[in-house]
């Protein structure tokens, strides 16, 4: 039996140790520099490494998906670099983003050259007769991130976020990069439809539950295990399950005031937070978005029953076993 600790750590470090050797230390500083910068700020790297259970799950060699795991990490954290401008975020992982260490132009183009760097890793799979559709789904998952960032800016503004409208955000924002590393891991292993089709759904299932059990974290995790203040999303303003459901279930004339007013400010200020979190357990709200989440972590191990079982596959059972009882 495949031990997942230790397999998950040996995965990781050959991830690392790719990033490290990949990206260039050259001229001009001023992009490389911060470039390396995020990268080695480091992480769990989850999207990598399920990139590299994923091409196991389907019968390939781990080791083949390094590069394009590498490669959704690159675009993962792209995608940091700009949502900490527009979201004027200070600190990402314990560090100065990028923008706040040198200035937004700086960044702009540091993002737009990780970009640059996660598409020319496909040139290690050139050969493969699973290029184009490497090729493709990496565009695709860049296009629908874009679009989530998209309709979470709009949410900013707007007053009438239902529950469909956050669980469409999510999926694109979230999920479908989890979704694309997955797929491109098992590309990687040269998967055949069945098993594309089957992995996509377990990672899309996982991916809504990442950020929904995420959003509840952030209301009611232990903030020395966080790491930071909880609440963050509520301060933010963000149209989160937990605001949506709220709104819904809400008949108080002081929890419809203090809604009314979270919408009416896009955000409350921290002194809030222990009656918002009072109201969302009052409420039930705190125990229907954890069975929701729970819901779509059954839907992923639904996906991973239709695959032929290896080591692999079970390594993905404990992958989520993992996601659904972390504590930040």
């Amino acid at each position: 039996m495949i031990n997942y600790n230790t397999t998950y750590k040996k995965y990781l470090n050959n991830i690392e140790s790719f990033l490290i050797r990949y990206i260039p230390n050259i001229e001009p500083s001023e992009l490389y520099e911060p470039f390396r910068y995020i990268i080695s700020a480091g992480g769990k790297r989850i999207r990598p490494v399920l990139a590299m259970f994923c091409c196991g799950a389907v019968g390939g060699n781990p080791e083949d998906a390094i590069p394009v795991g590498a490669a959704i990490e690159i675009m993962h954290n792209f995608t940091l670099v700009h949502d900490d401008i527009m979201d004027k975020s200070d600190m990402r992982r314990g560090l100065l983003t990028i923008h706040k260490k040198w200035n937004e132009p700086v960044a702009i183009l540091t993002g737009d050259l990780m970009v640059g760097y996660s598409y020319k890793l496909l040139q290690y799979y050139l050969y493969s007769p699973k290029f184009t559709d490497m090729y493709v789904t990496l565009c695709n998952g860049l296009i629908e991130v874009c679009e989530g960032q998209g309709y979470d800016m709009n949410f900013n503004s707007n007053k009438n976020v239902n529950a469909d409208d956050n669980l469409l955000m999510i999926d694109k924002k979230t999920a479908k990069i989890l979704e694309t590393a997955a797929v491109l891991g098992a590309l990687a292993g040269n998967a055949i439809d069945e098993q594309i089709k089957n992995i996509r759904n377990f990672a899309n299932a996982l991916g809504l539950a990442f950020q929904i059990q995420d959003d509840l974290l952030d209301l009611t995790a232990d903030e020395k295990v966080l790491g930071k203040h909880i609440g963050q999303d509520i301060i933010e303003g963000k149209k989160t399950l937990l605001i949506i459901k709220a709104k819904e279930k809400a008949t108080e004339k002081a929890d419809i005031d203090l809604l009314n007013k979270f919408y009416e400010n896009n955000g409350l200020g921290e002194e809030n937070i222990p009656v918002i979190k009072e109201m969302m357990m009052r409420l039930g709200v705190i125990d229907e978005i954890a069975g929701i989440a729970e819901k779509y972590f059954e839907k992923a191990k639904l996906s991973l029953d239709c695959l032929e079982k290896n080591n692999h596959v079970e390594l993905l059972y404990k992958f989520i076993t993992s996601l659904n009882i972390r504590k930040f």
